[in-house]
């Protein structure tokens, strides 16, 4: 399994890997870093509703869906989840996952690890 990884303007960490795989990575990164609500619940509830949103991000004309976020949440630091894209390559449904900035690299870089990934690290755009 591979997940290319790579960082975007304003110091986000971005993540692309298949469905099965950002959902599982992101309810790891919630049990290791203790944190993330509403922003992680929505974004797996897109990427488990893979096909209808995706629709709905074709048909509004949008490039990435923003979960929702808890405002006390994303004062507090809370927050993982920035937004996402879904991506259809081929028969391959994959999940571009955009980290809040607060997310260090090194943490997704673990969690990955952890879940049997390797890791391709692509220069930013």
């Amino acid at each position: 399994m591979k997940a290319r990884l790579y960082e975007i303007i304003g110091s986000y960490i971005a993540v692309e890997l298949d469905k099965d795989g950002a959902i599982n990575l992101l309810e790891k990164l919630r049990n290791d870093l203790g944190r993330g609500g509403d922003d992680v619940d929505d974004a797996i509830r897109m990427i488990r509703n893979f096909d209808t949103f995706y629709e709905f991000m074709k048909k509004k004309f949008k490039e990435y869906l923003t979960p929702k976020k808890n405002l006390s949440d994303m004062i507090k630091g809370l927050v993982i989840v920035d937004k996402i894209k879904l991506i259809k390559k081929d028969n391959e449904r994959l999940v571009v996952i955009i980290f809040d900035r607060s997310v260090r690299k090194e943490d997704v870089e673990k969690a990955l690890n952890e879940l049997g990934y390797s890791i391709e690290y692509l220069q930013p755009s």
